[in-house]
């Protein structure tokens, strides 16, 4: 533990817990991002190559016309390789644009959304949501243990209404460290270690085949930072509620005038919150994963000029045959073409012969015709001599 946050151990249960783990991660996410882009010479290497190969590929796209690739992209490709390069070799630019925003805007924007509430309260819990924490953590305890002594060593479960009561504000003091200093310090936590290894993520983005773990780690970051703005909401909410239950609780246990039913009824309401307060987590985590990155234009252009979806390219992709299927029907086929050829020269040269048969008889009886012209007339004649 660093010297910083020695002094912030004896503070309180949940106040000690929110302001260490706030001040550990800080220092462990700056540590690990100086070690890794600064210390590490395997990553400036590796850094170095990639953006070698990276800047080759492009000009080789753009010199031979690969692909969708045109010189109009080239102000993009050098605003994300700069933007890349910035943020992997300066701690304050990364500090500013990645582990500020995601560790200290949810909590601001908490407290603007809230910020009406903690005035119409006025002095109750949810004026200072970590103090009222604190004061609704330490009365439940102590109640928790007012009850149980009143119910003596000897009760057991709900053996009586002291000893339910007793142990209920004892689970909803539980409960309520879980579902407010448990769920921010977590998220704290998640946040520090998604930033301290964000350099390599970072880098991952200029390969498209890589840049779905760039993604993945955004989704991430991005879920863990959406759970302390939803988590702080709900706590402001939760203490306003709970503000004249944790009055009452306090006046009773002052008063020696512990009423089991009181007790039970505040208890319940931490539960249900707790039960909300997993809710909103998990809808935390379903707006993260709606996180898209837009597409380029070459992946626009390419899915464009596809023709078939997904499935059923699918599916005429196992609808194909074989190599040696595609080579027999091939075989087929040219059989086929062979035979159909054959078949056509013999029927054309039929037909050739049936012409010429033809034109042959037409020809004879056409020169017959023309010697009984020719004979005719004589024959006529001599008859017509005969008879005078």
């Amino acid at each position: 533990m660093s010297g910083a946050c020695v002094a912030l151990v004896d503070d309180g249960v949940i106040r000690g817990v929110l302001a260490t783990v706030d001040c550990q991660t800080r220092a462990y996410a700056q540590s690990g991002y100086m070690a890794l882009t600064s210390g590490s010479s395997v990553f400036q290497t590796a850094l170095t190559a990639l953006l070698t190969i990276y800047v080759a590929l492009i000009g080789y796209r753009m010199l031979f016309a690969q692909g969708s690739m045109r010189l109009s992209d080239a102000p993009g490709i050098a605003l994300k390789v700069g933007a890349i390069l910035a943020l992997v070799t300066s701690w304050s630019t990364f500090q500013t644009l990645v582990f500020d925003v995601a560790d200290r805007a949810p909590v601001e924007i908490a407290a603007l959304v809230s910020a009406p509430m903690q005035e119409a309260n006025g002095a109750s819990l949810a004026s200072s949501p970590i103090d009222g924490l604190q004061a609704a953590y330490n009365e439940f305890s102590e109640t928790g243990a007012a009850y149980g002594k009143l119910a003596g060593p000897n009760a057991k479960g709900y053996s009586s209404p002291q000893a339910a009561a007793a142990e209920a504000t004892a689970a909803a003091s539980g409960a309520l460290f879980i579902v407010s200093a448990g769920v921010i310090s977590a998220a704290t936590l998640s946040i520090g270690v998604l930033t301290a290894v964000g350099p390599l993520f970072i880098v991952l983005a200029l390969i498209p085949a890589t840049r779905g773990l760039f993604v993945g780690w955004l989704r991430a970051l991005a879920a863990s930072a959406l759970t302390p703005l939803v988590a702080w909401l709900l706590i402001v909410l939760m203490l306003s509620v709970l503000d004249p239950w944790v009055t009452a609780l306090t006046e009773q246990r002052i008063a020696q005038r512990l009423e089991p039913q009181t007790a039970m009824s505040a208890a319940a309401l931490v539960f249900v919150f707790a039960a909300g307060q997993a809710a909103l987590i998990a809808g935390a985590c379903v707006m993260a994963l709606g996180f898209r990155l837009p597409a380029a234009r070459s992946d626009r252009a390419a899915r464009g000029a596809e023709p078939v979806r997904a499935p059923q390219a699918a599916t005429a992709m196992a609808a194909l045959p074989s190599r040696a299927e595609r080579l027999a029907l091939d075989l087929q086929r040219d059989q086929a073409q062979i035979t159909a050829r054959s078949r056509s020269a013999t029927t054309a040269a039929v037909a050739a012969s049936a012409a010429s048969g033809r034109q042959a008889s037409v020809t004879v009886t056409e020169t017959q015709r023309l010697g009984d012209a020719y004979r005719r007339p004589a024959f006529t004649a001599r008859r017509a001599g005969a008879t005078r």
